[in-house]
């Protein structure tokens, strides 16, 4: 037997076995490793492309298993994108032809010698390729038994791929309806499941009876002696007026009252004799009463500038920078006294998202400074009707107690409270939204 006919029969052998493998990944596995009895090599790599034409490893000759991450494959995934263009199914390629980078690191794992095939099926779609590697380089006639294996190789993977096409197709026929149904009545069954209808909304701690702190006397803030979230004790002074313009006040109204004292005591003296001042000093003498009562007021007022706590609690305000300097009006509110330890939390629900508000539904409260550890607490009260927010928005504010066990939350975190109402079947829970937009919308 002539070697042609040797080569042939082995060929024929190796094409038998690529079409007994069962699968894309043992066609892989035999290109790799069967392909030794037609062209000695020292490595062989199978690969096949992605959808954006990257690389990926396959089979390698003598390798059971090829793991994606190994240095090795990474290497070979670089060099084969580094390998030079060419139309040609088959090509000699010089491992110093590739990059330096790739070329140092590549002594390592490969032979100096490369034969690169592509692998196509008969639509002329690119398979993937494969990779023989020698020191010594390949004639011409394993360059055309290459070109064999590789055409062999290509065809049976393209049929494996219009293959498992055709078996989605048939049990795409075949089941498509048999899904869709099940899926319907799964779809259906799931809308009655019951569940509990529920609302978020943004939450915060607040104190639960504030006492707030307001200017007694219009008048400018001098000085604020207390910083804020400070714990203060009862009659400690919190913020000071600024007394410059009642002392000048205070300093006039003495000195008018002095001047109607003296002119009191000339008419005193002159009513023995003259009728006209006994007249005169009965208004003289309501003159005086008139500035002393001036100046007893003036007086009280400065007795007020200084603002005491009326209780021991946490002062909150937002910063004594904010108010430094600032004229204030009589009652206008500078800062609030609460009992850190008497606490609720206040929730803002949109009314988009509002549920049944009844006092003691209970609610779940995710503090932002904590969400791993939620406080549970139960509606006291809702309001009747949307409130206008400080950022614009209309809201309803509710007011629900926290419950034993939590200890006391800073006053001031903020947080997103789960409110929960009464149990509605899944379908009106996951469509009450949606229907209830299409009313207001289309009005059915």
């Amino acid at each position: 037997m002539s070697d042609g006919d040797d080569i042939a029969g082995r060929l024929l052998q190796f094409e038998a076995q690529l079409q007994a493998c069962r699968s894309p990944r043992e066609v892989a596995f035999a290109a790799a490793n069967e392909s030794y009895s037609l062209i000695k090599f020292e490595q062989a790599v199978v690969w096949k492309n992605d959808l954006l034409r990257n690389p990926i490893v396959t089979a390698a000759s003598g390798l059971a298993d090829v793991g994606l991450d190994s240095p090795y494959v990474q290497w070979l995934g670089r060099a084969i994108n580094a390998f030079p263009a060419s139309k040609d199914k088959v090509r000699v390629v010089r491992l110093a032809d590739l990059p330096e980078a790739i070329v140092s690191e590549g002594h390592e794992w490969c032979s100096d010698n490369l034969l690169v095939c592509v692998l196509k099926g008969p639509d002329d779609l690119d398979q993937g390729g494969m990779l023989f590697s020698r020191s010594e380089p390949f004639s011409e006639t394993e360059i055309s038994v290459a070109e064999w294996l590789a055409r062999s190789t290509g065809f049976v993977l393209w049929a494996w791929r219009g293959n498992r096409k055709r078996i989605l197709r048939w049990m795409g026929r075949r089941t498509t309806m048999l899904v869709a149904a099940l899926l319907v009545v799964i779809a259906v069954a799931l809308t009655f499941i019951p569940v509990q209808l529920n609302a978020l909304a943004s939450a915060e701690i607040t104190p639960m009876n504030p006492i707030p702190i307001t200017t007694p006397i219009d008048g400018v803030i001098k000085e604020i002696l207390v910083k804020p979230n400070q714990i203060v004790r009862a009659d400690e002074p919190l913020f000071v007026l600024d007394d410059t313009s009642l002392r000048n006040r205070l300093s006039v109204a003495q000195k008018s009252l002095e001047i109607t004292k003296a002119d009191s005591q000339r008419a005193i003296n002159k009513a023995f004799t003259d009728d006209a001042a006994r007249t005169e000093l009965q208004v003289l003498m309501s003159r005086v009463r008139e500035k002393s009562a001036e100046v007893a007021y003036v007086s009280e007022l400065l007795d007020r500038l200084s603002v005491e706590a009326p209780m021991g609690g946490v002062a909150i305000y937002t910063n004594a920078d904010d108010w430094i300097g600032k004229p204030v009006q009589t009652g206008e509110r500078i800062m609030t006294i609460a009992d850190p330890s008497l606490i609720k939390v206040t929730i803002f629900v949109a009314p988009a998202d509002v549920v049944d508000l009844e006092p003691g539904a209970p609610v779940t409260v995710f503090l932002n400074t904590d969400p791993l550890h939620p406080l549970s607490a139960r509606v006291i009260r809702s309001s009747y009707e949307a409130q206008p927010q400080k950022d614009g928005t209309l809201a309803y504010v509710v007011q629900a107690e926290l419950m034993d066990g939590h200890g006391f939350p800073r006053i001031g975190m903020r947080g997103t409270a789960k409110i929960f109402a009464e149990q509605v079947s899944l379908g009106y829970y996951l469509f009450r939204k949606p229907l209830s937009y299409l009313r207001q919308t289309a009005g059915f």
